[in-house]
């Protein structure tokens, strides 16, 4: 039996079989706990096998057939790390936090979640000075510049194009088995549905969506300007937050994804910053997809 998989039509089919709908949840279920390790979201979760003291263990899902990571929020963190040297190692055991998100890390036998946070605290853990520099005024402009990538343009381009105008090539990149992807689409997909509806986004048209992804990657592209990295010849923190947003755009979505398109057609220097940053901190970059 061919199941559809458009969120427009999930409802209704679940209406008119309601026993293959039980026996998908139930598959679905046993994905969830495929994926998770089954491990609860308030479960303290055990330790790696790969910790020892004073290594950063990072956790997530392994990497994308064309991304070195298919997440903006997992990229920005392993890019943060690699950036300021910082010794750590990757274990995709139970990719999902206590809060039910990714990336969450070990660290001397307590865990923390969100990858803003965990920036924070390594900052403040291992006396992390690549923001040293920068004034009060750039530090405001960095927190703004976060905030829009990661509450408004991450969910215009990312979310959007993976579950909404791209799930098929999403499923294509993850190293799931094919049933699994399958499974975990139709799981998760209505709940991003939701999501985007409560953030905001999902209300808006294909085009006011692609005109807010505009907006958002020009002003990063005039603020960038003909500069190295955002705040002068070396990265700072926002560095790592704006190429895990664009190295996913340009690497992670297909090569003729609007956003993909886009980014390349109209902001060449958005482009360029990415290529650089890759560059430096990413010379494994391929081994890591194909790892």
């Amino acid at each position: 039996m061919n199941l559809p998989f458009s969120i427009d039509t999930i409802t209704d089919y679940c209406k008119s079989n309601p026993y293959t709908t039980v026996a998908v949840v139930a598959v679905c279920t046993g994905t969830y706990f495929y994926l998770t390790g089954g491990k609860s979201k308030s479960q303290s979760f055990p330790k790696s096998e790969l910790a020892k003291p004073g290594l950063v263990v990072v956790h997530g899902t392994g990497p994308a057939t064309t991304s070195a990571h298919p997440s903006p929020y997992v990229l920005k963190l392993l890019t943060f790390l690699r950036i300021t040297n910082t010794d750590y190692v990757f274990d995709q055991s139970n990719p999902f936090g206590r809060k039910g998100k990714m990336p969450w890390i070990e660290l001397d036998g307590k865990d923390y979640c969100d990858s803003t946070f965990i920036i924070e605290h390594l900052t403040k853990t291992f006396n992390i000075s690549i923001d040293d520099n920068l004034n009060d005024k750039q530090k405001a402009t960095a927190r703004v510049i976060q905030k829009t990538v990661e509450e408004n343009t991450f969910w215009a381009v990312m979310v959007y194009n993976y579950f909404i105008e791209d799930p098929d090539w999403f499923m294509k990149i993850l190293k799931y088995h094919w049933f699994v992807g399958k499974m975990f689409m139709l799981y998760y997909a209505p709940i991003i549905k939701k999501r985007l509806d409560g953030h905001g986004i999902g209300k808006h048209s294909r085009e006011e969506i692609q005109h807010i992804a505009r907006g958002d990657l020009k002003a990063l592209s005039d603020l960038l300007g003909d500069n190295q990295f955002f705040f002068g010849d070396e990265p700072s923190t926002i560095d790592a937050c704006v190429f895990g947003l664009t190295a996913t755009i340009i690497f992670a979505l297909r090569q003729d994804n609007w956003a993909n398109v886009m980014i390349k057609s109209e902001f060449p220097n958005l482009v360029a910053y990415t290529n650089r940053i890759k560059e430096r901190y990413w010379s494994d970059w391929d081994e890591v997809i194909t790892g």
